[in-house]
């Protein structure tokens, strides 16, 4: 009786060590699984509240851009009231109607423009549907609010906000009133009344989004969305409107949540049908043993040594078995470490050049052997040479990140997106059975960078160029197939940039033809084969010439002269940009010294700084320093002209505040083209901006663009700019330019560029042009 205690008791013992042997795994097991699906979880939140943030300072941005320039119509028409007032003329409806009907009709969400002498409504436009106002005088209203910011605003000269509010003419929206002043004395009002639905619409805060959810309050007023999104929300911002402080909320929308928790649900289920099944598999391993014995005991006693025997071995072969698994498991960690540094690229963590072309080798070879087409897409990012010069280093490689970032969510699984230097990035797309497929998949990753980029707490706008081959449509070589698309994809910039180019035949020779003109670039500087030509700049007042632009010429000794516009992109491009306006900047300041030596009129000569110059602010100011100092030029007879974007860059203020300090003049070339902040340029040390050729051009053809030449002419004149308009062709533009006191113009209507030996026969021999 005790005997079969006894092995009854050993038969469960067995049982015992695998139940908790099972459960021991189980927790320990189950804690690491826990531990990587909250991580998962807490990344997940992450991302989808940085996304958020990042929609939110997106649509932020655009709603202060939406409201800032509609007020600026407001300063319009002060500055067109004050003018009036000046020349001492009286205020009428014709001329009122006249000035209000150029701008009106070009903006969603204006109103109207009215006019308030001595705080009584009398002029209004349009006039049908706000003629209700007409008489009112808002210092005897009867609603304290429009009576306090009537009186607030007749004590200053900024402009006010009132509202969001109902308004007399129906619907709800928004007050700017700004005082207008005569011989320092209060005279009246002007107004702008904005409706508020058209505003948030074009920002794009009520398009149906259920990405996220927004709400914006006006000075504590709920203007739109709920207002439990503040009592929530944890992404919050605020902008400044005129004197209204605005704050914009946002919460995660039920699409980002679903999807969110979906992935959570489904990393926990996935770690939870692993633990049951490595359970089972160590429930296996664990009874196998038992179950052995216990057939052995069965069969016959007489083979206990061999069992024993047996049992040893099995125990030292499952011990080398571990051990090989250890050893098998450490080298294939290993391998795919190995594989990590050599195949990824260190700063976007994509796949590199060397595994893109391994990869792209693979699918030709599988592409050739099914009878398929795949795509090759080259993406070169369109301003990043600009914005790494410029913010540094590292706002590049956060640049290049975050593209990687956004690219990859678009792209499907079995996409390969790669890396392969500077900001030149890769996409195969494996199948392509149509060409609408390629072409709606480049459409797709160019509208992906149709919002900012947040670098510095600024938001930058980059785009991006495309070039696109097709297996086996163009090539069946890997070395051919990278070579077409990197041609589409130069076309893509030359036609615009922002665009993508699929390739054919006709873009080898242009291709070739840039290989060969960035070659003969090395060799132009060393064999000075660059000439300087000068365009006069004249006042039009008295037709003297008060400047010269320096141009620059390439005289090819094969081809003859090559335009800039040919070699100027190739030289940025291949890095000779700075050593081309260095010589630029000393050859235009030694001419102008020896004119002036030689008895000539002082005039001003104007140089063009390219980006690339001016990212290097410590060398810039010491090279112009010592290209005057050797030229013996005085700094006032030397203007530096730079690009209006470059001029918008905050680390470039305090570079332009040092060279104006040394004397120079500082112009803004191009003005108009680009997105610039008036509230920004206002605070530049600029003496002079450029209206660009593409506005003088619409003179007597388009109304818009000479109402945007007016609005030039009129801001200078208040910010005290100089102003000089390009590309003057014709007497029609001429008259208009003169009638509206520009002060001076460029063009081929007085003066083409000309070489420094007929310039100097041109101001010897000058005398006033005839009106």
């Amino acid at each position: 009786m005790q005997d079969w205690s006894e092995e009854r008791n050993a038969r469960n013992m067995p049982l015992r060590r695998i139940w908790l042997t099972l459960a021991a795994i189980t927790l320990v097991v189950g804690v690491f699984f826990w531990w990587i699906a909250s991580s998962y979880s807490s990344i997940l939140h992450k991302e989808v509240g940085q996304d958020t943030s990042s929609t939110l300072h997106a649509r932020s941005s655009a709603l202060k851009l939406t409201l800032e320039r509609r007020l600026l119509l407001g300063d319009g028409l002060k500055a067109y009231v004050s003018t009036v007032l000046q020349d001492g003329q009286s205020l009428n409806d014709a001329g009122f109607n006249a000035f209000a009907s150029r701008f009106i009709g070009n903006m969603n969400g204006v109103r109207n423009l009215s006019v308030y002498p001595g705080g009584t409504a009398t002029f209004v436009y349009p006039y049908d549907t706000n003629k209700t106002i007409l008489g009112m005088n808002i210092f005897k209203s009867s609603d304290p609010e429009v009576l306090a910011n009537a009186v607030q605003t007749k004590s200053i000269t900024s402009q006010t906000l009132l509202g969001p509010r109902e308004l007399t003419q129906g619907g709800i929206g928004l007050i700017s009133r700004q005082s207008v002043f005569k011989d320092g004395l209060f005279w009246g009002f002007v107004s702008v009344v904005l409706d508020l639905p058209p505003i948030l619409e074009e920002a794009g805060l009520t398009q149906n989004d259920n990405r996220i959810d927004i709400a914006v309050k006006a000075d504590g007023k709920l203007v739109f969305g709920r207002k439990a999104i503040f009592d929530d929300s944890s992404v919050l911002t605020s902008i400044m409107v005129a004197n209204q402080y605005w704050e914009i909320a946002a919460l995660p929308g039920s699409a980002k949540l679903d999807a969110s928790n979906s992935r959570i649900e489904i990393t926990r289920g996935s770690c939870l049908l692993i633990l049951i099944l490595l359970n089972y598999l160590v429930y296996v391993q664990l009874t196998r043993r038992r179950k052995l014995q216990t057939m052995v005991q069965e069969r016959t006693m007489h083979l206990i040594e061999a069992h024993q025997q047996l049992e040893a071995t099995y125990e030292e072969l499952v011990a080398a078995e571990d051990e090989l698994r250890v050893q098998n498991s450490l080298l294939e960690y290993s391998e795919g470490q190995l594989r990590q540094v050599a195949y990824r690229d260190g700063v976007t963590g994509l796949y590199n050049r060397a595994y893109f072309q391994e990869r792209l080798e693979e699918t030709i070879a599988a592409a050739g052997n099914n009878g398929r087409s795949f795509a090759l897409l080259f993406l070169d990012l369109d301003q990043f040479k600009l914005i790494n010069d410029t913010l540094g280093h590292a706002s590049g490689d956060l640049l290049l990140q975050e593209v990687a970032h956004r690219l990859s969510m678009l792209l499907n699984q079995d996409e390969l997106f790669s890396r392969i230097g500077g900001d030149e990035f890769t996409i195969i797309i494996p199948s392509v059975e149509e060409a609408d497929y390629v072409h709606e998949a480049a459409r797709q990753v160019i509208e992906l960078f149709q919002q900012p980029y947040m670098l510095q707490e600024v938001d930058y706008y980059v785009t991006a160029s495309i070039g696109v081959t097709v297996f086996p449509d163009h090539s069946t070589d890997a070395a051919e197939l990278m070579k077409y698309a990197d041609a589409a994809m130069y076309r893509a910039k030359e036609e615009g940039k922002n665009n993508y180019r699929i390739f054919d035949v006709t873009l080898m020779a242009d291709t070739e033809d840039k290989i060969y003109i960035k070659n003969s670039l090395r060799r132009a500087l060393e064999n000075n084969e660059f000439e300087a030509h000068y365009q006069p700049q004249v006042e039009i007042e008295t037709n003297r010439i008060v400047g010269l632009e320096a141009l620059i010429r390439w005289n090819h000794p094969k081809r003859g002269i090559i335009p800039p516009s040919v070699f100027i992109p190739i030289a940025e491009e291949s890095g000779l940009m700075e050593q081309i306006g260095e010589w630029m900047l000393r050859k235009a300041c030694h001419q102008n010294k020896a004119w002036q030596d030689a008895g000539l009129p002082h005039v001003r000569v104007a140089v063009n700084l390219s980006a690339r110059q001016f990212s290097r602010r410590s060398l810039l100011s010491g090279q112009v320093k010592a290209i005057l100092a050797e030229s013996g030029l005085n700094p006032a007879y030397l203007e530096l002209e730079i690009t209006e974007n470059t001029a918008m860059l905050a680390d470039n203020s305090d570079t332009l505040q040092e060279l104006q300090n040394l004397g120079m003049t500082i112009s803004i070339d191009d003005f108009g083209t680009q997105y610039s902040s008036l509230n920004y340029l206002k605070q530049l040390p600029v003496d002079k901006i450029k209206i660009d050729r593409s506005f003088v051009n619409g003179i007597r053809k388009e109304p818009k663009d000479e109402a945007i030449i007016l609005a030039m002419l009129l801001m200078a004149s208040r910010m005290n700019l100089s102003i000089v308009a390009e590309g003057v062709e014709t007497q029609e533009q001429l008259a208009f330019l003169r009638e509206n006191h520009c002060y001076a113009i460029q063009g081929y209507l007085f003066y083409r560029p000309q070489p420094a030996d007929a310039m100097e026969r041109i101001l010897r021999e000058h005398k006033a042009l005839p009106h």
